[in-house]
């Protein structure tokens, strides 16, 4: 499980910080996450989070706060964010049942925040009290394909709660759905598990049986338990979800398997740092299919009979079609395995019906870097290897041959990225990939119209492969392991 949201800088705490935390992770809790409320706690956040590698925190300021959002301590969140333990900008919102802040200046803080998050490209953990209509508000006008986050200690209706999940945001639940008078079981049950975390909201909002003492994070299993309970469905399947969404959204899953990695050259052996487990990525597959054209070029060299002769060949407009296997190691980064089959027709014409047609095989294995990730429209670069088996003059005896080589594969693309509710995402793009076979390959040619027999000539190739296609990530497909 992890904690997504516990106050336990606070003075609640000084006593028994520590042993708070030891008993978190001998409970099974894997990460906590320590939201910020105002500067002047920052620094001390984080040196909570460097002394355990498992505990991470976000930086912002609180809408009873608001007043001290200014450029100055804006550009304090800034560079703190460069931090890796910065998982997050919050605790940021807005705040009407006490409003110790003027209602003007929480909604300008709350903008500005939400604007610097989108800049870092960090998810945003919110408050909301009493201040549903204009914080969706500004949730709609800042969405952009770049915001995303979680509504904390979510108390919101129906309507509150479709619109969280249409602006692509996880919703967090605490102690407060375990209370007797709680009127969140309905919002619970209908509340999809994917976009659920879990949060203890330490030291406040002590679930039951333990109301009356203070919240601490290894009481988030009861919270995991009653969703269990309210969604009839058992609690390692909670735990299991939350965990993910939560790896997912603040990006803990490479961290966390990167900190043991640094901890090899900490020099630090002190007893109070709990080393985390090591942890695998997310696996995310997709399967997808592609058409384009081919623009072939071919450089051909004819050696026989002591000639050393060379000549250029092109055939544009050659129609291809394929089926692709996408695979995703980061956010930022997916493997791709493509295959794609053309007939080239043209080459009888061109040769006056000495040879053709070629059928041309390609398989290419890319790597996809991808610019920026969490937007709805993605910009990405490829990069990989390809194989060529080819067959040329197919159905003509005399001169057909199979010709094999290997070779590269870079290009630049565009895709947009469309979610598809309980069924998955699907991923329509543009590309521009090129193909290039630099070694010299044998084959059999006329080198001329009025040649009596074909002759051994070698070549290299070029591939221009401007394509469209989609990628579709099924949810079921989606495995986590941990």
């Amino acid at each position: 499980m992890i904690d997504t949201h516990a106050h336990i800088d606070t003075s609640a705490f000084d006593e028994d910080r520590d042993l708070v935390i030891k008993r978190a992770f001998e409970t099974g809790i894997e990460s906590i996450i320590i939201p910020g409320i105002e500067p002047k706690d920052f620094e001390n956040i984080l040196a909570l989070t460097d002394r355990f590698d498992n505990i991470f925190c976000a930086m912002g300021i609180h809408p009873h706060y608001a007043q001290q959002v200014t450029k100055e301590n804006l550009e304090i969140i800034e560079k703190n964010a460069i931090n890796p333990k910065v998982v997050a900008i919050g605790e940021i919102g807005l705040d009407y049942y006490y409003d110790f802040a003027p209602r003007d200046i929480q909604k300008e803080a709350f903008s500005s925040q939400l604007k610097l998050a989108k800049t870092l490209n960090k998810p945003v953990i919110v408050h909301n009290r009493d201040s549903d209509s204009d914080l969706l508000a500004i949730l709609k006008n800042e969405q952009d394909g770049n915001l995303k986050g979680v509504l904390h200690c979510f108390s919101g209706d129906r309507n509150m709660l479709n619109e969280a999940i249409d602006l692509d945001f996880h919703v967090s639940f605490t102690g407060n759905i375990t209370f007797k008078k709680s009127t969140l079981t309905e919002i619970v049950e209908i509340t999809p598990l994917e976009r659920i975390l879990l949060e203890t909201d330490s030291p406040y909002m002590t679930p039951v049986p333990l109301r009356g003492k203070r919240n601490e994070p290894s009481y988030v299993n009861y919270v995991a338990q009653k969703i269990s309970e309210i969604k009839s469905i058992q609690i390692n399947e909670v735990i299991k979800m939350t965990t993910a969404n939560a790896k997912r959204l603040f990006k803990l899953t490479i961290l966390l398997l990167l900190i043991p990695l640094f901890s090899l050259f900490s020099q630090s052996n002190s007893s109070d740092t709990i080393q985390p487990k090591v942890y695998q990525f997310e696996k995310a597959f997709g399967l997808g299919a592609v058409i384009g054209t081919h623009t072939i070029v071919q450089t051909i060299y004819n050696t026989t009979n002591n000639q050393n002769l060379e000549k250029e060949v092109s055939y544009e407009g050659i129609f291809f079609y394929g089926v692709a296997i996408n695979y995703s190691l980061f956010d930022f980064l997916m493997l791709e395995a493509v295959y794609t089959h053309a007939k080239n027709d043209k080459i009888i014409t061109k040769s006056k019906d000495l040879e053709g047609p070629h059928i041309y095989q390609i398989f290419e294995i890319s790597s996809i870097w991808t610019a920026n990730p969490y937007a709805k429209v993605n910009f990405y670069a490829t990069a990989g290897f390809s194989m060529y088996a080819n067959t040329l003059n197919k159905g003509r005896p005399l001169v057909e041959k199979p010709q094999n080589s290997n070779g590269f594969n870079f290009g630049l693309g565009l895709r947009v990225n469309i979610p598809v509710k309980n069924v998955g995402l699907f991923t329509p793009y543009l590309e521009w990939r090129i193909n290039w076979a630099p070694t010299k390959v044998s084959g059999p040619a006329y080198w001329n119209p009025s040649d009596n027999e074909a002759t051994t000539v070698e070549s290299t190739s070029y591939y221009s492969m401007p394509r469209f296609g989609f990628t579709f990530y099924p949810d079921f497909l989606k495995t986590y392991h941990f």
